[in-house]
């Protein structure tokens, strides 16, 4: 009698490992996190509080297995949970319901930009963009852009200035008519 070979693909309970892979959230003073898997550094830098659930169920979903996961808080708090990742679909499952009419989906609405640009500038360097909203940096041939939402300038300005900070450059260009 032949052997069944069990479908991949077959929806049901996950495997769960003798020992759960272990992510350990390190939360330092200046509020980077560090992640590491079973010991091997993953990430680290800032990452917002909010996207660290993200980050867990992805991981979660990358090993296809549950987790166990602890954020190891800088005052010395420990919080821990075991995540599961979502089941897989069988391909043969039926779709699953939508609605009949799907969500209208609202227009973007691009704010008016102004573009400044000048000449003249070490490359590289910092060009500060005055009326001060925005900071920008030289290219390599020297040339400062900056590219401004026109609700972001006061109703009576009129010209931009762009400072470079290291070469002293001042470029001056009409915003408005």
């Amino acid at each position: 009698m032949p052997r069944k070979r069990k479908n991949p693909q077959k929806s049901g309970p996950l495997p769960v490992p003798v020992t759960l892979p272990l992510v350990v959230a390190a939360v330092q003073e200046d509020g980077s996190i560090t992640v590491t898997v079973d010991g091997v550094m993953l990430m680290q830098g800032p990452i917002a509080r909010d996207a660290l659930g993200r980050v867990l169920s992805a991981i979660a979903e990358d090993k296809r297995s549950p987790i166990r996961a602890e954020v190891h808080e800088a005052d010395g708090r420990v919080f821990a949970d075991i995540i599961t990742p979502l089941p897989l679909r069988s391909r043969f499952a039926p779709p699953p319901a939508t609605s009949a009419v799907p969500p209208p989906v609202p227009a973007v609405q691009y704010p008016p930009l102004v573009e400044v640009s000048g000449q003249g500038f070490v490359p590289g360097e910092d060009v500060a963009v005055l009326v001060i909203v925005a900071h920008t940096s030289a290219a390599g041939n020297g040339l400062a852009r900056a590219i401004l939402e026109q609700e972001r300038l006061p109703d009576d300005v009129r010209d931009v200035l762009l400072f470079g900070e290291v070469s002293g450059t001042i470029v001056r260009q009409g915003v408005r008519p």
